[in-house]
């Protein structure tokens, strides 16, 4: 297989699934920018499919790729019609415009039905090929590129109307040509793949394919050089995030890749030792590193963008693409110009300086036809004003109600934007303190934990976290966690957390995290203190302040679970006894027989909050697979001592326990002479 071809697919693949990540999350739901999602989206599985069809050689996996080849190009010509009706005329598309692209989906539809239920007879010009409902197949095959080209050379066409209509100084001549030489480039890519398929072979199809990927560096250049669909400041951070997302994710699997190596060959060791380590550093060091790249990036901002960034975070708000209020009233300006034919119009400030402006900027003192307030309340925040319309016509009832409505949604998003300046600024003066205030009980614990006071008694708690959590107490099983004003789920899921990271200790965001995520900042810190001193008062009765705990000890930052409060684990025992089954046969099966009983089910399985979250996936995946190697070990063992019933029975539990795949147990039951 040429490997031109498979180069040009892969960047398709890339290119569109990279344009519809960075489009569909970071914008609104409207209607342009969901045709190009569903466009970028159908453009991705096209490349994808391609690609595993190229590169594989299981027959299987080649016949649903290719299928999945056949279904999605039929769709994509109806797909760019679409994304061109969509963002230059939006819904109102005319009756011809409607029966045309209708048209061009029931067709794809209709042909990508054919294609992929039968692929010995494809839609083709040369046979084999089908005939349907009496056409002959060559006839049927030219009709289909007739249609398909027909269908792509609508689109570039529309697209140049969309493009002559606009002036040469208009706010969106820049986004119709960028719009344009995408199309024109994408339509040109898929005519010249469809020719080559049918006239020359698949190995010429690559040029075609080229003109695709470049068509998407086009679409990709209005997206973030013309802001399509993404405002000025948005565009310019997801571009930048986006990339450096990249080229530290290829860094990041590049080094990965030279460790492998430098374990493998410098080292002499088939171990992935280093990568472990490496990934075991990773994951400790992610947070901080975060934080490192948000210290940066406050540092090259002023101060009121680091206000409203820190404000975006605790509305949930994404950290480099999350937009103003303010900026969205560009856009709707644009739209309602458009929507009337206005030549020009502006949003000023009370002062007479333009927040927003479409066409030219207007003249100071200029007159318009249309000035309207924009209120917020009683307070008055500024003025829509707009210019004549191309029809010299004046603007009618339902217009001048349009443009009202359009000036209190301006006037609420200015008061929006100002609210949350106010709002970051208060963050930020209670960040500062709260910094403060975390120096200051850094501080207090540490002359507690120097100061001479009395010693608490601290009762050794017994830990069953192999299967259903059960933890006992002076044999006593605990049942209430989280005392008087605690929830008890909730103080539960703070223990285990603690007992789970040991000696790494957890910080507070990951509390927050896991067990408060839908919670606002406030009332979850709030939640937090409540549910950590119900939580000591729980496993230290006579406790009387909290920064007095021995149980739970707060330090750089992290709160941590002595070792000393843990007297034993199933856990622990658990892997003791896997480690120690050495010496004679009946020792052996005797210690793997109790730590066989040890293991009750999945670790942690059943705990609130934190038995759900990814932080426990990694450690419960390794217990499990240790008790799979135990039952296998058991089993061999019952089998060398010519105990059948017994080693059946293990492997048959270690195939249960691995969901039917485990090859070493069916080799064992075949050894037996037992069915699978």
């Amino acid at each position: 297989m040429p490997l031109q071809n498979v180069l040009a697919d892969f960047l398709v693949a890339v290119l569109a699934a990279w344009l519809a990540a960075t489009v569909l999350p970071r914008t609104r739901r409207e209607y342009p920018q969901l045709v190009f999602g569903w466009l970028a989206v159908l453009a991705s599985l096209w490349g994808t499919s391609r690609v595993i069809f190229r590169l594989s050689e299981d027959p299987t996996v080649r016949l649903v790729s290719d299928s999945i080849t056949a279904g999605v190009a039929t769709l994509l010509p109806a797909a760019l019609l679409h994304l061109v009706l969509a963002y230059t005329v939006g819904r109102r598309m005319s009756r011809v415009q409607t029966t045309v692209l209708i048209a061009a989906y029931i067709s794809g539809l209709f042909i990508g039905y054919l294609s992929v239920t039968d692929r010995s007879l494809p839609i083709a010009v040369s046979p084999p090929h089908r005939s349907v409902f009496g056409v002959p197949g060559s006839v049927l095959g030219w009709s289909w590129i007739i249609m398909r080209v027909t269908v792509l050379a609508v689109a570039i066409w529309w697209a140049w109307r969309a493009w002559q209509a606009e002036r040469p100084d208009g706010p969106r001549a820049g986004q119709l040509a960028a719009t344009l030489a995408a199309v024109t480039f994408g339509a040109v890519g898929a005519t010249l793949t469809i020719l080559a398929r049918q006239l020359v072979g698949t190995e010429w199809e690559w040029p075609g394919t080229l003109f695709v990927g470049a068509g998407l560096g086009l679409a990709t250049y209005g997206i973030f050089g013309q802001r399509v669909f993404l405002s000025p400041d948005t565009a310019r951070r997801s571009f930048l995030t986006s990339v450096g997302a990249g080229v530290a994710t290829a860094a990041y699997v590049t080094l990965m890749l030279l460790l492998e190596r430098v374990a493998r060959s410098v080292l002499e060791i088939e171990s992935s030792i280093l990568t472990a380590l490496a990934l075991v550093l990773t994951l400790a060091l992610f947070d901080p590193v975060r934080e490192k790249f948000r210290s940066l990036l406050d540092r090259r901002s002023t101060s009121k963008e680091v206000a409203y960034r820190r404000l975006m975070r605790v509305l949930g708000g994404e950290l480099l693409t999350s937009q103003r209020p303010e900026a969205a009233i560009g856009p709707a300006l644009e739209r309602l110009c458009r929507a009337l034919g206005t030549r020009a119009a502006a949003v000023l400030s009370p002062e007479g300086r333009a927040l927003a402006a479409y066409g030219p900027p207007p003249a100071p003192n200029a007159h318009f036809p249309v000035s309207l307030p924009m209120h917020a309340g009683e307070r008055e925040l500024g003025r829509l004003v707009l210019g004549h319309k191309r029809s010299r016509l004046p603007y009618s009832e339902e217009e001048t109600e349009l443009l009202q409505n359009a000036a209190a949604f301006m006037g609420a998003s200015l008061q929006l934007a100002e609210r949350q300046a106010i709002q970051a600024q208060a963050l930020d003066t209670l960040s500062r303190e709260q910094a403060a205030l975390a120096s200051q009980e850094t501080r207090l614990a540490a002359a507690l934990q120097s100061a001479d006071a009395s010693p608490q008694v601290v009762n050794s708690l017994r830990v069953h976290a192999l299967g259903p959590l059960r933890v006992e107490r002076d044999g006593e099983q605990i049942s209430s966690w989280g005392g008087a004003k605690a929830g008890t789920r909730q103080a539960e899921a703070m223990f285990v957390f603690l007992f789970d990271r040991a000696d790494r200790g957890v910080a507070k965001d990951e509390f927050l995290e896991v067990i408060w995520p839908d919670i606002p900042l406030d009332k979850a810190d709030l939640a937090f203190h409540r549910t950590l001193g119900g939580l000591r008062r729980t496993l230290e009765p006579g406790l009387q302040r909290g920064a007095q705990s021995t149980v739970i000890t707060y330090q750089n930052d992290r709160y941590r679970l002595s070792d000393a409060a843990v007297e034993w684990s199933d856990v622990v025992r658990f892997e003791e006894l896997i480690s120690g089954a050495a010496g004679s046969p009946e020792g052996a099966i005797a210690a793997l027989e109790e730590a066989r009983k040890l293991y009750r089910g999945p670790y942690l399985d059943d705990c609130p909050f934190y038995g759900d979250s990814v932080y426990v996936e990694e450690r419960r995946r390794l217990l499990e697979g240790r008790h799979i190697d135990l039952l296998l070990a058991l089993a061999e063992l019952y089998e060398r001592a010519g105990n059948s019933t017994a080693a059946a029975g293990c492997f048959r539990q270690a195939l249960r326990a691995a969901r039917d795949d485990c090859p070493r147990a069916d080799d064992g039951l075949v050894r037996l002479g037992l069915p699978l």
